[in-house]
Protein backbone atom coordinates (compact mmCIF):
# COMPACT_ATOMS: atom_id res chain seq x y z
CA UNK A 1 0.00 0.00 0.00
CA UNK A 2 2.86 2.44 0.77
CA UNK A 3 4.53 1.94 -2.47
CA UNK A 4 1.03 2.60 -4.69
CA UNK A 5 0.80 5.75 -1.87
CA UNK A 6 4.39 6.97 -2.94
CA UNK A 7 3.73 6.34 -6.86
CA UNK A 8 0.77 8.41 -6.95
CA UNK A 9 2.24 11.13 -4.72
CA UNK A 10 5.09 11.02 -7.17
CA UNK A 11 2.91 11.30 -9.96
CA UNK A 12 0.53 14.40 -8.39
CA UNK A 13 3.95 15.97 -8.00
CA UNK A 14 5.00 15.25 -11.55
CA UNK A 15 1.95 16.90 -13.26
CA UNK A 16 1.80 19.80 -10.73
CA UNK A 17 4.87 20.31 -12.18
CA UNK A 18 4.44 19.85 -15.27
CA UNK A 19 1.22 22.14 -14.98
CA UNK A 20 3.27 25.00 -13.52
CA UNK A 21 5.58 24.66 -15.95
CA UNK A 22 2.66 25.46 -18.34
CA UNK A 23 1.33 27.95 -16.97
CA UNK A 24 4.64 29.95 -17.34
CA UNK A 25 3.65 32.80 -19.70
CA UNK A 26 5.43 32.43 -22.99
CA UNK A 27 8.77 34.83 -23.98
CA UNK A 28 7.98 37.28 -26.34
CA UNK A 29 10.68 37.64 -28.65
CA UNK A 30 11.23 39.87 -31.52
CA UNK A 31 13.83 40.92 -34.15
CA UNK A 32 14.88 44.92 -34.58
CA UNK A 33 17.14 46.17 -37.48
CA UNK A 34 19.04 49.30 -38.11
CA UNK A 35 21.02 50.59 -40.68
CA UNK A 36 24.54 52.09 -39.93
CA UNK A 37 24.76 55.44 -39.27
CA UNK A 38 24.65 57.47 -36.24
CA UNK A 39 20.83 58.37 -36.42
CA UNK A 40 19.85 54.81 -37.41
CA UNK A 41 21.66 53.14 -34.48
CA UNK A 42 19.98 55.30 -31.86
CA UNK A 43 16.76 55.01 -32.78
CA UNK A 44 17.81 50.62 -33.11
CA UNK A 45 18.83 51.12 -29.05
CA UNK A 46 15.69 53.33 -28.89
CA UNK A 47 13.70 50.59 -29.88
CA UNK A 48 15.05 47.62 -28.53
CA UNK A 49 15.56 49.00 -25.14
CA UNK A 50 11.86 50.38 -24.91
CA UNK A 51 10.56 47.13 -25.71
CA UNK A 52 12.68 45.28 -23.26
CA UNK A 53 11.45 47.73 -20.83
CA UNK A 54 8.25 45.92 -21.22
CA UNK A 55 9.25 42.31 -21.04
CA UNK A 56 10.39 41.23 -24.46
CA UNK A 57 13.60 39.95 -25.71
CA UNK A 58 14.76 41.44 -28.22
CA UNK A 59 17.64 40.57 -30.57
CA UNK A 60 19.15 44.03 -32.36
CA UNK A 61 20.93 43.15 -35.66
CA UNK A 62 22.79 46.37 -36.75
CA UNK A 63 25.11 47.76 -39.25
CA UNK A 64 22.73 47.01 -42.50
CA UNK A 65 22.44 49.03 -45.48
CA UNK A 66 19.20 50.46 -46.44
CA UNK A 67 18.86 47.60 -48.86
CA UNK A 68 19.99 44.71 -46.48
CA UNK A 69 17.23 45.99 -43.77
CA UNK A 70 14.19 46.28 -46.36
CA UNK A 71 15.26 42.89 -47.48
CA UNK A 72 15.70 41.53 -43.91
CA UNK A 73 11.86 42.46 -43.43
CA UNK A 74 10.70 41.51 -46.34
CA UNK A 75 12.19 37.94 -45.45
CA UNK A 76 10.84 38.04 -42.29
CA UNK A 77 14.34 37.94 -40.37
CA UNK A 78 13.76 41.69 -39.25
CA UNK A 79 10.40 42.21 -37.51
CA UNK A 80 10.64 45.33 -36.54
CA UNK A 81 12.55 48.90 -37.51
CA UNK A 82 12.67 52.22 -38.14
CA UNK A 83 13.11 54.02 -42.06
CA UNK A 84 12.66 57.10 -43.45
CA UNK A 85 9.16 58.08 -45.90
CA UNK A 86 11.23 59.44 -48.59
CA UNK A 87 13.36 56.02 -49.13
CA UNK A 88 10.30 54.05 -48.86
CA UNK A 89 8.68 55.98 -51.30
CA UNK A 90 11.44 56.31 -53.75
CA UNK A 91 13.41 53.22 -53.26
CA UNK A 92 11.50 50.59 -51.79
CA UNK A 93 8.13 51.50 -53.39
CA UNK A 94 10.16 52.57 -56.93
CA UNK A 95 7.72 55.67 -57.28
CA UNK A 96 9.24 59.43 -58.68
CA UNK A 97 9.26 62.01 -56.27
CA UNK A 98 7.11 64.87 -56.97
CA UNK A 99 8.15 68.32 -55.24
CA UNK A 100 5.26 69.69 -53.57
CA UNK A 101 4.17 67.17 -51.37
CA UNK A 102 4.43 67.47 -47.99
CA UNK A 103 5.50 65.34 -44.54
CA UNK A 104 1.87 64.22 -43.96
CA UNK A 105 0.81 63.36 -47.10
CA UNK A 106 4.18 61.24 -47.97
CA UNK A 107 3.70 59.57 -44.49
CA UNK A 108 -0.09 58.93 -45.62
CA UNK A 109 1.05 57.51 -49.57
CA UNK A 110 3.98 55.00 -47.46
CA UNK A 111 1.57 53.79 -45.02
CA UNK A 112 -1.36 52.48 -47.21
CA UNK A 113 0.73 51.26 -49.84
CA UNK A 114 2.74 49.32 -47.26
CA UNK A 115 -0.36 47.90 -45.98
CA UNK A 116 -0.91 45.89 -49.04
CA UNK A 117 2.78 44.51 -48.44
CA UNK A 118 2.24 43.38 -45.15
CA UNK A 119 3.98 45.99 -43.31
CA UNK A 120 2.29 48.31 -40.22
CA UNK A 121 3.67 51.99 -40.49
CA UNK A 122 3.41 53.47 -36.74
CA UNK A 123 3.61 57.48 -35.51
CA UNK A 124 6.65 58.96 -37.63
CA UNK A 125 8.97 61.33 -36.12
CA UNK A 126 9.30 64.33 -37.51
CA UNK A 127 12.41 64.84 -38.06
CA UNK A 128 12.99 65.17 -41.85
CA UNK A 129 16.62 64.03 -42.30
CA UNK A 130 16.89 65.73 -45.83
CA UNK A 131 19.13 68.76 -47.59
CA UNK A 132 18.63 71.52 -45.73
CA UNK A 133 20.43 75.72 -45.92
CA UNK A 134 22.03 76.43 -42.73
CA UNK A 135 23.89 79.82 -41.82
CA UNK A 136 24.87 81.32 -38.86
CA UNK A 137 22.25 82.42 -36.39
CA UNK A 138 24.18 86.18 -37.14
CA UNK A 139 23.18 86.45 -40.89
CA UNK A 140 19.66 84.86 -40.27
CA UNK A 141 19.01 87.88 -37.68
CA UNK A 142 20.82 90.78 -39.64
CA UNK A 143 18.61 90.24 -42.80
CA UNK A 144 15.49 89.09 -41.23
CA UNK A 145 14.98 85.13 -42.98
CA UNK A 146 13.48 82.38 -41.20
CA UNK A 147 12.31 79.54 -43.84
CA UNK A 148 13.38 79.13 -47.79
CA UNK A 149 11.10 81.80 -49.35
CA UNK A 150 12.57 84.14 -47.00
CA UNK A 151 16.29 83.47 -48.01
CA UNK A 152 15.14 83.18 -51.44
CA UNK A 153 13.49 86.69 -51.59
CA UNK A 154 17.54 88.16 -50.36
CA UNK A 155 18.86 86.47 -53.23
CA UNK A 156 16.42 87.88 -55.80
CA UNK A 157 16.82 91.25 -53.89
CA UNK A 158 20.74 91.42 -54.89
CA UNK A 159 21.61 93.91 -52.35
CA UNK A 160 23.59 91.41 -50.19
CA UNK A 161 26.37 88.83 -51.03
CA UNK A 162 24.98 85.77 -50.03
CA UNK A 163 28.61 83.53 -49.94
CA UNK A 164 26.87 80.06 -51.11
CA UNK A 165 28.66 77.02 -50.91
CA UNK A 166 26.69 73.73 -51.55
CA UNK A 167 28.35 70.14 -52.62
CA UNK A 168 28.93 69.86 -56.15
CA UNK A 169 26.82 67.24 -56.75
CA UNK A 170 23.92 69.50 -55.83
CA UNK A 171 25.29 72.12 -57.65
CA UNK A 172 24.33 70.24 -60.97
CA UNK A 173 21.71 67.26 -60.24
CA UNK A 174 18.31 68.47 -62.11
CA UNK A 175 16.81 68.02 -58.42
CA UNK A 176 19.61 70.00 -56.42
CA UNK A 177 20.02 73.44 -56.72
CA UNK A 178 18.92 74.79 -59.86
CA UNK A 179 15.70 72.98 -59.27
CA UNK A 180 15.64 74.46 -55.99
CA UNK A 181 15.87 77.65 -57.48
CA UNK A 182 13.34 77.43 -60.23
CA UNK A 183 10.61 75.92 -57.45
CA UNK A 184 11.44 78.90 -55.11
CA UNK A 185 11.64 81.92 -57.55
CA UNK A 186 15.54 82.74 -57.13
CA UNK A 187 19.06 82.59 -58.74
CA UNK A 188 22.61 82.15 -56.57
CA UNK A 189 25.10 84.65 -57.88
CA UNK A 190 27.62 82.49 -59.58
CA UNK A 191 30.03 84.81 -58.14
CA UNK A 192 29.25 83.91 -54.69
CA UNK A 193 28.95 80.17 -55.33
CA UNK A 194 31.08 77.38 -54.00
CA UNK A 195 31.16 74.17 -54.33
CA UNK A 196 33.05 70.57 -52.85
CA UNK A 197 32.94 67.41 -51.63
CA UNK A 198 30.38 66.14 -49.40
CA UNK A 199 30.95 67.81 -45.80
CA UNK A 200 33.02 70.34 -47.45
CA UNK A 201 30.12 73.02 -47.27
CA UNK A 202 29.90 72.06 -43.51
CA UNK A 203 33.70 73.27 -43.00
CA UNK A 204 33.43 76.15 -45.01
CA UNK A 205 30.18 77.10 -42.85
CA UNK A 206 32.01 76.50 -39.97
CA UNK A 207 35.36 78.18 -40.70
CA UNK A 208 32.66 80.99 -41.41
CA UNK A 209 34.12 81.41 -45.67
CA UNK A 210 30.24 81.52 -46.62
CA UNK A 211 27.25 83.03 -45.66
CA UNK A 212 24.81 79.66 -46.77
CA UNK A 213 25.63 76.06 -46.55
CA UNK A 214 24.23 72.57 -47.25
CA UNK A 215 23.89 70.31 -44.88
CA UNK A 216 21.41 67.36 -43.88
CA UNK A 217 18.63 67.95 -41.52
CA UNK A 218 20.05 65.78 -38.53
CA UNK A 219 23.32 66.82 -38.70
CA UNK A 220 24.98 66.82 -35.18
CA UNK A 221 27.30 69.89 -36.09
CA UNK A 222 23.96 71.65 -36.61
CA UNK A 223 23.38 71.39 -32.91
CA UNK A 224 26.92 72.09 -31.99
CA UNK A 225 26.95 75.72 -33.37
CA UNK A 226 23.18 76.39 -33.04
CA UNK A 227 23.36 76.94 -36.73
CA UNK A 228 19.30 77.78 -38.47
CA UNK A 229 18.09 75.41 -40.38
CA UNK A 230 15.38 77.13 -43.16
CA UNK A 231 12.21 75.82 -43.12
CA UNK A 232 11.12 74.76 -46.13
CA UNK A 233 8.22 76.28 -46.07
CA UNK A 234 6.82 74.78 -49.80
CA UNK A 235 7.79 71.59 -49.35
CA UNK A 236 10.59 71.41 -52.14
CA UNK A 237 12.90 68.27 -50.79
CA UNK A 238 11.24 65.16 -50.32
CA UNK A 239 10.28 64.43 -46.61
CA UNK A 240 12.74 62.16 -44.43
CA UNK A 241 10.77 61.82 -41.69
CA UNK A 242 12.24 58.48 -39.84
CA UNK A 243 9.09 56.13 -38.77
CA UNK A 244 9.41 52.66 -37.01
CA UNK A 245 7.30 49.95 -38.70
CA UNK A 246 6.26 46.60 -38.36
CA UNK A 247 5.57 42.83 -40.11
CA UNK A 248 1.96 42.90 -39.86
CA UNK A 249 1.85 39.34 -38.60
CA UNK A 250 4.31 40.47 -35.61
CA UNK A 251 2.00 42.94 -35.02
CA UNK A 252 -0.98 41.10 -35.01
CA UNK A 253 0.49 38.30 -32.39
CA UNK A 254 2.15 41.38 -30.24
CA UNK A 255 -0.70 44.03 -30.71
CA UNK A 256 0.92 45.95 -27.88
CA UNK A 257 4.28 46.36 -29.59
CA UNK A 258 2.03 49.40 -31.45
CA UNK A 259 1.64 51.29 -28.01
CA UNK A 260 5.11 51.25 -26.79
CA UNK A 261 6.60 52.14 -30.29
CA UNK A 262 4.02 55.15 -30.40
CA UNK A 263 4.61 56.63 -26.72
CA UNK A 264 8.28 56.32 -27.61
CA UNK A 265 7.36 58.70 -30.40
CA UNK A 266 5.08 60.46 -28.80
CA UNK A 267 8.17 61.97 -26.92
CA UNK A 268 9.74 63.65 -30.07
CA UNK A 269 8.23 66.88 -31.24
CA UNK A 270 4.80 66.73 -32.81
CA UNK A 271 4.68 62.80 -31.97
CA UNK A 272 1.36 61.51 -32.89
CA UNK A 273 0.14 65.16 -34.59
CA UNK A 274 0.04 66.33 -38.14
CA UNK A 275 3.13 67.95 -38.84
CA UNK A 276 4.20 71.67 -39.65
CA UNK A 277 6.87 73.27 -40.53
CA UNK A 278 7.44 74.16 -37.24
CA UNK A 279 7.08 70.96 -35.75
CA UNK A 280 9.35 69.46 -38.40
CA UNK A 281 12.51 72.36 -37.46
CA UNK A 282 11.89 71.11 -34.08
CA UNK A 283 12.27 67.22 -35.14
CA UNK A 284 15.26 68.60 -36.86
CA UNK A 285 16.44 69.99 -33.56
CA UNK A 286 15.58 67.20 -31.62
CA UNK A 287 17.71 64.63 -33.60
CA UNK A 288 20.92 66.83 -33.72
CA UNK A 289 21.25 67.05 -30.47
CA UNK A 290 20.59 63.36 -30.14
CA UNK A 291 23.37 62.53 -33.17
CA UNK A 292 25.63 65.06 -31.16
CA UNK A 293 25.37 62.61 -28.13
CA UNK A 294 27.47 60.14 -30.46
CA UNK A 295 29.67 62.27 -33.28
CA UNK A 296 30.37 64.97 -30.63
CA UNK A 297 30.16 63.69 -26.99
CA UNK A 298 31.54 60.48 -28.01
CA UNK A 299 28.61 58.41 -26.03
CA UNK A 300 27.81 54.70 -27.13
CA UNK A 301 24.38 54.63 -28.98
CA UNK A 302 23.32 52.23 -26.52
CA UNK A 303 24.26 54.92 -23.83
CA UNK A 304 22.32 58.03 -25.73
CA UNK A 305 19.42 55.80 -25.71
CA UNK A 306 19.71 54.80 -22.16
CA UNK A 307 19.82 58.99 -21.35
CA UNK A 308 17.03 59.66 -23.22
CA UNK A 309 14.72 56.97 -22.12
CA UNK A 310 15.20 57.66 -18.49
CA UNK A 311 14.90 61.28 -18.99
CA UNK A 312 11.48 61.34 -20.36
CA UNK A 313 10.18 58.25 -18.16
CA UNK A 314 9.66 55.41 -20.59
CA UNK A 315 12.47 52.99 -18.58
CA UNK A 316 13.72 53.34 -14.55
Amino acid sequence: MSRVIVAVSALIISLALVMMGCAQPAVKEVTVGNKNFTEEYIIGQLIKQALEEHGFKVNLVSDLSSLALREGMEAGDIDICADYTGTAWMVHLGHKYEPGINNNKLYEMVEKEEEAKGFTWLNPIWNNNTYVLVSWPEFVDKNDVESLSDLAALYQEGKVEIRTFVGFEFSTRPDGLPALEEYYGFKVNEAFLMTGAPGASLMGLENRECDVAMAFGTDAIIAKYSWHAYLDDKAFFPPYDLTPYVRTEVLDKYPEIADIINELVATFPGGGKPATPAIVGQGQKAWQELNAMVDISKMEPDEAAHEYLVKHGLIK
